[in-house]
């Protein structure tokens, strides 16, 4: 496996090195309009899909908010770095170890966001215009998302909050790749054995790799194959089972307008798809990797069978990200999920990508950690900081009644009409 892309590392990145003495200033931009921004990303090892101008215009729709865009300049108009900025409302509570306060955000309702730079001093300069935004204003707090550790040692009074992991699986025969050429969108198709026998394709140990591939031996064995979605009304039948899924978990979901701004402007230009699994029963066992264009197409035609479940891709540069995903209800034993991860994993290597980020999972999910953790990734550390800093308290154990109302509300949240749950997630989000 190949080293850990610059985002994921353990010690601080290049650019948290010693600062330059480049004049640098910062100044609001239009992410929209001006070129630099999106040239800038696009050459950055760092950058996220997360700071692509779509995203960033899918979070500005998605409640009407306005991001503000922060470019660090040198003496020559050249982007030194990038910063984005979202206001929320916030909540006037405290939820666990949630901030859920009035935040400036880099970036609310995203896993990942931050500053991007080329050296310390551009990182720093950032920070402090942020800082500026809020410094002025009581009750707002900065909070910046990302897995560049001691940004703190940057810059006074910011505070470091060690956060969760994020799962994130190498993928093979990423090594000597020109990482210019793939954030420029040209990947290159890869020359290894069709993945689905490629031997260097494995998942953990050998318990978790048996694991794998049994789950996707019976997904098949019960008839299910993948397709990539090609219109909005599946798109919308399979938001209904994201719904479904978030009520089982006990998690707001996000509005549908989200996902169908997603679809009109970002699957357009290639980082967005929404991979569907069907089940087929005039032609059970069709095998879960597509490998050439025409399977594809055949695979595509609704009449074959139902979509039981799908996962939304983002991608951008080296690195795709499983960002939102649906499963029928009643379908688990189909293992619908470890079929959508194996094609997706296998399709994503043989299009150049040498990064696949399963995401984050809550303290309260360990199955769901188990199930990210048996496709051999590694765990990376994400940090949140904040400006003020956050008041720090002791996480006491819940008392039996707290408990006991908790158990209550998650009967109640599961029991409610899809409708409702979609409804009420859309209010929770617009203070997030």
């Amino acid at each position: 496996m190949a080293n850990e892309p610059n985002g994921f590392q353990l010690t601080a990145p290049e650019y948290l090195a010693e600062p330059t003495t480049a004049t640098l200033r910062v100044r609001e931009v239009d992410f929209r309009e001006d070129p630099r921004w999106l040239q800038f990303i696009s050459q950055h090892p760092d950058a996220l899909i997360y700071h692509h101008p779509t995203w960033l215009s899918a979070l500005e729709s998605e409640y009407r908010g306005k991001c503000i865009a922060l470019a660090c300049e040198d003496a020559d108009g050249e982007i030194q770095g990038i910063l984005p900025l979202l206001y929320t409302r916030g909540l006037p509570i405290r939820i666990s170890r949630h901030q859920v306060g009035r935040r400036l955000s880099s970036l609310p309702r995203t896993p990942l966001a931050g500053p991007l730079a080329t050296s310390n001093l551009a990182a720093a300069s950032l920070v402090k215009a942020a800082i500026d935004y809020v410094r002025n204003e009581p009750g707002l707090r900065l909070e910046l998302k990302t897995t560049i550790p001691d940004l703190d040692k940057l810059v006074d009074g910011l505070q470091c909050i060690r956060w969760r992991d994020t799962y994130v699986r190498g993928l093979p025969d990423n090594r000597n790749r020109d990482v210019a050429c793939k954030h420029a969108g040209t990947h290159e198709t890869r020359t290894c054995a069709p993945c689905d026998t490629c031997r260097l394709f494995s998942f953990g140990n050998s318990r978790d790799n048996h694991q794998v591939k049994w789950a996707v031996n019976k997904a098949v064995k019960h008839g299910l194959s993948m397709r990539i979605a090609e219109t909005e009304d599946e798109l919308r039948a399979w938001y209904r089972m994201y719904l479904d899924v978030m009520r089982r978990n006990v998690v707001p979901p996000r509005p549908y307008r989200l996902f169908q701004r997603l679809w009109r402007e970002m699957r357009s230009q290639g980082h967005m798809i929404l991979v569907l699994a069907e089940r087929n029963e005039e032609r059970p066992g069709v095998s879960p990797v597509l490998s050439e264009p025409g399977a594809q197409e055949t695979l595509a035609n609704p009449e074959y069978g139902s979509i039981v479940g799908g996962s939304i891709l983002l991608s951008f540069g080296d690195t795709v990200f499983w960002s939102f995903t649906g499963t029928e209800k009643g379908r688990s034993g189909h293992h619908s999920n470890d079929l959508t991860l194996w094609h997706c994993m296998h399709e994503s290597c043989k299009q150049g990508y040498d990064w696949f980020d399963l995401g984050e999972v809550a303290e309260n999910h360990p199955e769901l950690s188990q199930f990210k953790a048996k496709w051999g990734t590694i765990q990376r550390p994400m940090y949140r900081y904040y400006y003020p800093a956050c008041p720090q308290r002791e996480e006491k154990e819940d008392s039996a009644g707290a408990k006991r109302v908790s158990q209550f509300a998650r009967f109640v949240w599961q029991k409610l009409p899809l409708n409702v749950v979609a409804v009420l997630g859309n209010w929770i989000f617009s203070y997030l």
